[in-house]
Formats: structure tokens, sequence, C-alpha cells
């Protein structure tokens, strides 16, 4: 047998498993959890589940289809509608041989009459077929019982612009009270935040302070006890040792590169293009420094 012949049995044998294990996983009465990279077929694999459901007599109203994504819901939904519009007017031969391979046998004749009607039935279904994302379908569930779950009727729901416009009002707020009174604990925490960040930076610094909420919240908690039980929490986290103190911390961040290393830098950054030779005055800078933190 010639390799070629070995190759195609080979892909007919894979195409043949993949094929029964999307029937498998599509089949209404089965409960699956399918993995696959993208582009593998899971949104037909669903897709087709949703059709197997309405061919075996479930009504639109009663099926749920969740997605990650709006494009995701999108596509999905386009997928189903255009299934059940070609098969309003497919010839019988051909919608016997789709059916069939959906089903994985013929169709039984009250499954080709259903097949027809379909279209109609999902586009007259009040509400539409329900192919949602999480996010809206939590939303709705929010917005049917928000006493329930603890939260204002008629609630609406934060965009990222309004976000994005609310977070940097109240920036401006706060960076405004520190600056009124650089001694005051706000002062103060400004005046340490603006040491470790460029014009450029600060904005980031903030944003990545504000992602960090609950560590932010378990720490004001334990500053009710006082300094000392901040700075414990903060060596902890940062594996510092207890018996470290600033200078020691500048002292091994400015010996992370010995002289000899810096120098042999410099030799040949020296000779390399502007943008090297820019760095290799910096390192020069370095070494020639005078203390620890400068150096660093």
């Amino acid at each position: 047998m010639s390799q070629e012949s070995s190759d195609a049995i080979a892909l007919k044998a894979a195409l043949d498993r993949t094929t029964r294990a999307q029937r498998l996983a599509s089949d209404p009465t089965t409960s699956a959890w399918v993995g696959a990279n993208a582009g593998t077929g899971k949104t037909y694999v669903l897709t087709t589940r949703v059709l197997r459901l309405l061919l075996g007599g479930t009504k639109p109203e009663r099926i749920l289809a969740l997605t990650y994504t709006k494009a995701a819901a999108a596509e999905m939904s386009k997928r189903v509608f255009d299934r059940l519009g070609v098969w309003v007017t497919a010839a019988p031969a051909a919608l016997t041989k789709m059916l069939t391979e959906i089903l994985g046998r013929p169709p039984e004749p009250s499954e080709l009459a259903r097949a027809r009607q379909l279209f109609a039935a999902a586009i007259e279904t009040p509400g539409g077929l329900k192919v949602q994302t999480i996010h809206g379908f939590c939303e709705r569930l929010l917005q049917r019982f928000p006493l329930e779950a603890g939260i204002p009727p008629g609630f609406a729901i934060l965009d990222d612009p309004t976000a994005t416009a609310l977070r940097r009002d109240a920036t401006d707020r706060t960076l405004l009270d520190a600056t009124r009174d650089l001694d005051a604990p706000l002062g103060r925490a400004l005046s340490t935040a603006i040491q470790f960040a460029a014009d450029d930076s600060f904005d980031d610094i903030l944003r990545d302070a504000l992602g960090q909420r609950d560590w932010l919240a378990g720490l004001s908690r334990v500053a009710l006890d006082g300094d000392d039980a901040v700075d414990r929490v903060y060596r902890r986290a940062l594996g510092v040792p207890q018996d470290t103190n600033l200078a020691a911390a500048e002292r091994a961040l400015a010996e992370v590169l010995d002289d000899a290393t810096l120098e042999r830098a410099v030799a040949v950054l020296g000779a390399g293009k502007a943008t090297d030779q820019t760095l290799a005055g910096v390192l020069a800078e370095a070494m020639a420094a005078s203390d620890p933190r400068t150096r660093a």
C-alpha cells in the first residue's frame, strides 16, 4: 500500500471518529462537556444540539444557549436560522440527507414535516430563540429578581466609558485632596507613590492599585492595628526578612550587578549603535554613583 493510500485511510478514520464524537455531543439526551481548540467545531456541535432539540419537539422558548461573547451569540443564532431557512425550501431528498447527517439515522416522516415548520416557529417565538451571552443572561436574571439579589430594582449596567469617566473624576478629586496637605496621610501616600512613577505611568499605577481592592481593603483593616502590623504584612507579601531595613534593601539592589560586570557591559555597549552607547553612559553613571539608591 502506498503512503498516499495509508494517509487517506488514516484521514478518513480520523474524520469518522470526529463525526461520531460530534454526533454524540449534539445528542440532547446526552450531558456533554466539549473541550477543543478554536476553529475545531464547538459552535457547530452546539448549533446541531439546538437543532436536534427542535426536531425532537422541544419548543423554541424552552431552549437557552449561552456563549461568552456577543459575537459568538450572534454567530450561533445566525447559524441556527440559516439551517432552519434551508430546511424550509430544500428538496425532499436533500432534506432527508441533511437530517440523516444530523441524527445519524434516516429521519421519520414526522421529523421531515417538523423540519419545514421550525423556521416559522422560531421566528414567531416571543423574544426569539434565546442565544445569549452569560453576562446578558445574568443581567436579565438580576432584573427579574433584584430584591432577592439584594440590589436596587431598575438598576442600570455601568458601561466601560462611563466607568472610566467616573474613575477619572474620583482620581482627580483624590489627588486634589492629597496636594492640599502633603503632611496628611493622603499627602504622604502621594509623595511616596510619585517616586516610583513617571507622569506617563502614574495612571497605570493607580489603575493597578484599584484592581487590587480586596488586598487594599484587607490592608486598611490591618492598619487599625498600627504601622508595625502593616509592615509585617508587606514584608510577608514581598518576601522581605523582618530584620531587613530600607538601607539594606537598597544595598542589595545596588549589588545585583557588580563593578566587573558593569565595566564589561559599558565596554561592549560603548562600541555599539547610538542607543547602545546611551545605555553604556547610563551604566557608567550607575557604576560611579556614590550611594546605593542612585546606583540601583
